[in-house]
């Protein structure tokens, strides 16, 4: 009588892959120019969300991780400039307004 080895258990492994990351939003493009001064280092802005449970990033050109936070249905904050263009990233926000209550300039 022949002995063979049992049949092999071959298992295959499924490799893991991670969960989808959120999608970063698209920045959204925010001439101030038409507000404030081009010289101005700074602004005060009143930021109303819709949904009022969104939330949104304000920064300057080059400045993409130094952004302001606004925490909606509405508030205010100051974002600081480096040229006449900020960007706006939404999140859980579907769309934005904003108020220009003040600024700063160079002393």
């Amino acid at each position: 009588m022949d002995m063979q080895p049992p049949p092999a258990l071959v298992q295959f492994a499924q490799a893991e892959v991670p969960p989808d990351q959120p999608v970063e939003p698209t920045p959204i493009k925010v001439d101030v120019s038409k507000y404030i001064p081009e010289s101005a280092t700074a602004v005060t802005m009143i930021v109303t969300l819709t949904p009022p449970t969104g939330q949104a990033v304000i920064y300057p050109a080059g400045h993409e991780n130094e952004g302001t936070l606004f925490k909606g249905p509405r508030s205010i904050d100051e974002v600081k400039l480096t040229g006449p263009i900020v960007y706006v990233k939404l999140y859980g926000a579907t769309s934005f307004d904003i108020q220009y209550t003040n600024y700063r300039q160079p002393d």
